[in-house]
């Protein structure tokens, strides 16, 4: 049912997710949903708790068994990559849709995507200062900066991947992992494994329908 709702809200934007249109594509009545959910906003509420779920899952998780914590940071941003590129959810990233149609939109859902969205940045953050009390990060790095440049890049790769523009994506994964390999103030080896790369070619093949 949930899985349902995330790729109407995908789309369409929790918004546009209601009972009438779930119940349809569902082939239930709408009543059996009002038992499940109590309101429309618990709907979305749930919609939005199980897209962040599975983000968790294929994006968070890969960075789990990293070695470093620099490597951790360079597998969590080539994941996130592989995870626009090839649309696990068909609206692109689910954090950044929603964190878009509810900007200047106050209240609980706002809320929650915010705690989504702060999740996120310190996933990021803590392997930036983790590896900079290690000593291979320089003192003069702002971990919060980082943060605020690594999320800006994965912004604009994602409405690059919606528009279809490869180039912008393109530039937005290599920019990420040139940032990242500057850390230290020298090229840094990202290891074996964590392919920024594999982003253009996977919108290329869907751009060309394979």
């Amino acid at each position: 049912m949930l899985v349902r709702a995330v790729e109407v809200a995908s789309t369409q934007g929790l918004e546009g997710l209601t009972f009438g249109r779930l119940a349809s594509d569902l082939g239930i009545s709408k009543g059996h949903l009002a038992l499940l959910f109590s309101s429309k906003q618990a709907l979305q509420l749930a919609t939005l708790d199980a897209a962040m779920a599975r983000f968790a899952e294929v994006v968070v998780a890969r960075a789990a068994r990293a070695r470093s914590p620099r490597e951790r940071l360079g597998r969590l941003c080539s994941a996130w990559f592989r995870y626009v590129s090839r649309r696990v959810f068909p609206g692109g990233c689910f954090l950044y849709a929603t964190a878009n149609e509810y900007r200047a939109r106050r209240g609980p859902i706002r809320d929650r995507v915010r705690q989504h969205r702060a999740a996120w940045d310190r996933q990021l953050a803590v392997a930036i200062l983790e590896d900079q009390r290690a000593g291979r990060i320089r003192k003069s790095v702002d971990a919060a900066d980082l943060v605020v440049e690594l999320t800006s890049y994965q912004a604009g790769a994602n409405l690059a991947a919606l528009l279809g523009d490869r180039e912008a994506f393109r530039r937005a994964e290599r920019a990420t992992r040139k940032r990242i390999r500057g850390l230290a103030g020298s090229e840094l080896k990202i290891p074996r494994g964590t392919s920024f790369g594999s982003g253009v070619g996977l919108l290329r093949a869907r751009r060309s329908g394979v």
